[in-house]
């Protein structure tokens, strides 16, 4: 199997590395290029392989689309997993995850623009990934809400799920914001907007 580079060879990897290099390599051009038009030869072209090594690991287009989501998928569930595993009130915990998140873009850009593409591919192929992932973080931050709401520091009147599906889809805002170059204050007050709203005002009240 020939793996240039350039005009020479790739160096030779160990196959779980070879693969996670090549994975690594293919989201940029997920994030170029969408869902629908990404390519096992662009991926190579980035990789600087040959176009069969990259059908080695991901012998159909099919392969490669899912390793591509399965990747961006454990990404964002990792972060809400991470942030939601804590004592703090509730409220700090949004402001955590939000602020995460946020700082998630400015350091793996691709994956924002991937999840944003995949957000929005209404189709049988990749829809119902979609919302598997989508439903995995909801139930993480309901239950935090939960949470805050025996503990007093959200309010009772917000309905749990309803705020985690809100709290996604701010992170669609934020994700669009952050990518459109949009000043830091702006991108401050909004997030804390976000976290009073999901509180139901009590973002800042002493824990009953």
């Amino acid at each position: 199997m020939s793996e240039t580079y350039g005009l020479g060879r790739a160096r030779r990897l160990p196959p779980e590395e070879r693969r996670a290099q090549l994975l690594e390599c293919a989201l940029p051009v997920f994030a170029r290029r969408g869902l629908g038009a990404a390519r096992h030869a662009e991926v190579a072209a980035e990789a600087g392989v040959s176009v069969p090594t990259v059908f080695v690991y991901f012998p159909t287009r099919t392969a490669l689309v899912d390793a591509v989501l399965d990747e961006v998928g454990r990404f964002y569930t990792g972060i809400a997993e991470s942030v939601h595993d804590s004592s703090a009130p509730a409220p700090a915990v949004l402001q955590a995850h939000i602020d995460a998140f946020a700082a998630s873009i400015d350091a793996k850009p691709d994956h924002a623009r991937v999840w944003l593409s995949w957000s929005s591919a209404v189709r049988d192929d990749v829809w119902p990934r979609y919302q598997l992932m989508e439903d995995a973080v909801v139930a993480i931050i309901a239950g935090t809400l939960s949470r805050g709401q025996r503990e007093g520091s959200i309010s009772r009147d917000v309905n749990p799920d309803d705020g985690a599906r809100i709290a996604v889809g701010a992170g669609h805002m934020i994700a669009q914001m952050k990518l459109s170059g949009r000043p830091q204050a702006e991108m401050e007050r909004f997030r804390g907007a976000v976290v009073r709203s999901l509180a139901g005002g009590l973002a800042h009240a002493p824990l009953g």
